[in-house]
């Protein structure tokens, strides 16, 4: 072997009564150039839950906003895109209660309850030009979301710049209040509280909010960067420069995604849709992997539609007229890979058929992998190269980036299947042909998802 050949190994054992704790592992030999931290995201609990990947993912919408695509077509697209998505986490502002005023937002968040959603609500504090939320009145917006709250953030990119001597501390104040009143009023409700999503300058300008968080609340967009960058976009630095903020709370992602906008004179840079279908499905597993506790796209459909150089106008999973984008439906697929076949969660644990151990072997530089138990018994590897597609110069796609590897260790007993990933967000599934238990598959930039059933 060379210093680069390394093996990524199943380890299957009985699923049984008083074997189910120990259940899989997934072990992939670091490269010589991984950090301490990618090695052990690389190594982490084994297996990881399918059903828990899929609950931490959401979307941002905007419900609240009259005359926006958002108020007009809510009946007719949004819901049925959440639904046909099958995201069930939600991101959206609460306001106030007035009647008249916010009946409408409050309507349609308890739509969204009815169909199993759960909300994390953003509450601006006072410093924000538009509206502020105050902390009282909680309680009475838990009550009328139909109690399907789980996170309270505080305000939504607080511009502590405009104003460096008050604002930060009506942040802080706003925030204090936020948490103290979800203890104290609605102690019962696990509502986890996070912080506000300060960002660039502001992050420096804000006051420690130590025991004010369960949640550091971070909006790491990677611009034109690969969700894996050790670039300026990189996870990682998002995370550690709200440290000092938050201390070392859990994160979570309330914004993240691409835009496609190509003319655009932005320093948000663009990539196209290509590349955002090639990129997002890698995005929402490279956070999840990352200990994220949610990841909330932004958004499901694009607010605006003022032309291919304003990025708000092209950051949607579904376009501003309501078309479906590639990246559409490559979360589409993701999320249906990963919840597996409607209906019965399958076959009881102790009737699962033994996996016995399979590696795959060949040169692991840039891959990226973990091991997903699913509802149904069937164990889930996801598999790509975590290198960038896009030429930033010329604002290109570039070819994907390809590797064989050798698949050894399978005996027949259970079949394997590959699902590959491609640029217009669509899947092709293909079957693993295995001789003497051994094989080949390639792998690119772009997802695989090798299948065993069980």
């Amino acid at each position: 072997m060379t210093r680069c050949d390394r093996r990524l190994i199943l380890r299957g054992l009985a699923v049984t009564a008083a074997a189910t704790a120990a259940g899989l592992s997934a072990r992939l030999s670091a490269s010589p150039s991984s950090t301490r931290e990618e090695e052990r995201r690389l190594h982490g609990p084994a297996p990881w839950q399918a059903a828990d990947f899929v609950g931490r993912i959401g979307v941002n919408v905007h419900l609240a906003q009259k005359g926006t695509v958002y108020d007009r077509y809510f009946e007719s697209s949004i819901l049925g895109a959440i639904e046909d998505l099958a995201v069930t986490q939600i991101r959206q502002g609460v306001y106030s209660p007035a009647p008249g005023v916010t009946d409408v937002l409050y309507q349609r968040m308890r739509a969204l309850t009815r169909m199993g959603c759960r909300f994390s609500v953003v509450c601006n504090d006072p410093s924000d030009q538009y509206v502020t939320t105050p902390p009282s009145a909680l309680p009475r917006i838990h009550e009328l979301c139909g109690g399907a709250i789980d996170i309270v953030e505080g305000g939504n990119e607080p511009a502590l710049l405009a104003d460096p001597v008050r604002n930060p501390t009506l942040s802080w104040r706003h925030q204090r209040d936020l948490h103290e009143t979800i203890r104290r009023d609605l102690p019962g409700s696990a509502i986890a509280v996070a912080s506000p999503s300060y960002v660039q300058g502001n992050i420096a300008l804000a006051r420690p909010l130590a025991g004010f968080v369960d949640r550091s609340n971070l909006h790491p967009y990677p611009g034109m960067e690969h969700p894996e960058t050790g670039g300026p976009g990189r996870l990682s630095g998002f995370r550690e420069a709200m440290v000092p903020v938050c201390g070392t709370v859990e994160s979570i992602i309330t914004e993240t995604g691409y835009h496609t906008a190509l003319a655009t004179a932005s320093a948000h840079l663009p990539v196209s849709e290509e590349i955002r279908a090639r990129y997002t499905p890698r995005l929402l597993l490279f956070a999840y992997l990352a200990g994220m506790r949610r990841t909330y796209l932004y958004e499901l459909r694009s607010s605006f539609g003022r032309g291919p150089a304003d990025p708000e106008s092209a950051f949607g999973l579904l376009t501003h007229e309501g078309a479906p984008t590639a990246a559409y439906r490559a979360v589409k697929r993701l999320i249906a890979l990963f919840s597996g076949p409607r209906g019965p969660a399958g076959v009881p644990a102790r009737e699962r058929p033994r996996l016995l151990q399979l590696a795959t072997v060949g040169d692991h530089r840039d891959v990226q992998a973990a091991a997903f138990r699913r509802g149904d018994g069937a164990v889930l590897l996801p598999l790509w190269l975590g290198v960038p597609g896009w030429d930033p110069a010329t604002r290109t796609t570039r070819p994907p980036v390809t590797r064989r590897l050798r698949l050894e260790g399978a005996d027949g007993r259970n079949a394997v299947t590959l699902h590959r990933f491609d640029d217009e967000g669509g899947v092709r599934t293909e079957p693993v042909v295995l001789e003497r238990g051994a094989g080949a598959i390639e792998i690119s930039d772009r997802l695989t998802v090798l299948e065993l059933a069980a």
